[in-house]
């Protein structure tokens, strides 16, 4: 044990004293919160942009008084400026193309006896979606419209009370949904990415540099090599997935533009999310050191990881088919899907002690299976060699 923690204590400050690496380690968290914020931002600034706009011109024809007196009261709050000039038809739409005009509505000449008629008559409404202002005219005026039609042949409203509050949902319950969502392709995604950065460097890149021959020669046996880098790696993987978990968490508010509320959450929850993270760093470390030590070289680790990725996101991808876990026990037992079905039932509250036990175990077994097979590659003058 002594000389495994030799191996752990000099691993670890060849990761934590080396600034590239350190930067490679806290950077990511720190991107992923400065992207999602200004993403966020965006987002919300352009959906906003039509809250801004005060008035809008438009030109109407034909318009009956009794909508008049509607849009009247509707469009009350905004400055409406209606062009008096009498032009060609071509002429308002190319006002409206050129963004000097933002509605042009043309009603039919005989509208309401027509409706009387039990007709149905044509409204043209001309406009511009460029144009925000435009856009912001026409569905304005297409609700008022609509509310009109549905009045003429109204038989019952639904939540017409402006004063009552239909939807009950809570903000931890809306917390939830979008963490159950978006959480575990995202954290996968970074787990696996943390560890590629640092393992695929790890046992090709002291090949490339001729330093894994002065250790193998040592008299420490092989399997304690093993175990003291895997440790090492699998711990800055950790810490590199967790400081990119807290940026992602911090920068969800700004990403979907609500306030999230995890009092849903208690230290439990936390526990087994930790204990997730955990296993899966250690299993993605595990495996991605096998790669690294099958490899001649960091390049060629690199692109070996290529396709290790690809299923780990095409995987990762399935969080997004539904809010809650799957209660089958046997689909815990499948490597990184285990780890996503878990992380969707610990998020949406929905997992069983069986599933997550399941889960853990298999884990462990995979985690020992892939330390094993490091042992036996160290162990193979062929592979250490590449011979």
């Amino acid at each position: 044990m002594k000389t495994i923690g030799i191996i752990l204590k000099k691993e670890l400050k060849r990761f934590f004293t080396d600034y590239r690496m350190l930067i490679g380690i806290i950077l990511p968290g720190f991107l992923i919160f400065a992207l999602y914020s200004v993403m966020g931002n965006f987002i919300g600034n352009f959906a906003g942009d039509d809250t801004e706009i005060t008035g809008f011109s438009m030109y109407v024809e034909n318009e009956p008084e009794v909508l008049s007196s509607l849009f009247k009261e509707g469009l009350k709050e905004f400055e409406i400026v209606y062009l008096d000039e009498k032009l060609e038809k071509k002429e308002f739409l190319e006002k409206i193309e050129n963004k000097e005009l933002d509605l042009y509505v043309v009603y039919p000449s005989n509208m309401m006896e027509s409706i009387s008629n039990k007709e149905i008559p044509n409204i043209e409404i001309y406009y511009n979606s460029a144009s925000n202002a435009s856009l912001t005219a026409y569905t304005l005026y297409n609700s008022i419209l609509n509310a009109y039609e549905d009045s003429l042949t109204n038989l019952f409203d639904i939540n017409n009370s402006a004063d009552t509050k239909y939807d009950l949902a809570k903000n931890e319950d809306l917390t939830v949904k979008i963490l159950t969502m978006m959480l575990p392709f995202l954290l996968i995604t970074f787990l696996f990415s943390g560890a590629m950065g640092i393992c695929s460097e790890s046992i090709a890149g002291e090949k490339e540099r001729g330093t894994i021959a002065t250790l193998l020669v040592t008299p420490t046996k092989r399997s304690y090599i093993v175990i003291g880098k895997a440790s090492a790696l699998g711990i800055t993987a950790l810490a590199s997935a967790l400081i990119s978990f807290i940026g992602l968490i911090a920068s969800i508010p700004k990403l979907v533009g609500t306030d999230l509320s995890l009092s849903a959450y208690n230290i439990s929850t936390i526990f087994m999310l930790l204990l997730v993270i955990t296993v899966t760093v250690l299993l993605f470390t595990v495996v991605l050191t096998i790669v690294s030590t099958f490899a001649k070289s960091v390049k060629e680790a690199s692109s070996l990881s290529i396709p290790v990725m690809i299923v780990v996101m095409l995987l990762g991808a399935t969080s997004f088919m539904g809010t809650a876990a799957s209660t089958n026990a046997a689909l815990y037992l499948i490597p990184v899907y285990g780890a996503i079905q878990s992380l969707t039932g610990i998020l949406s509250m929905s997992i069983t002690p069986l599933c997550f036990s399941m889960f853990l175990l298999s884990s462990i077994i995979y985690i020992g299976l892939g330390a094993f097979i490091l042992t036996k590659m160290f162990n193979s003058e062929r592979i250490m060699f590449n011979k």
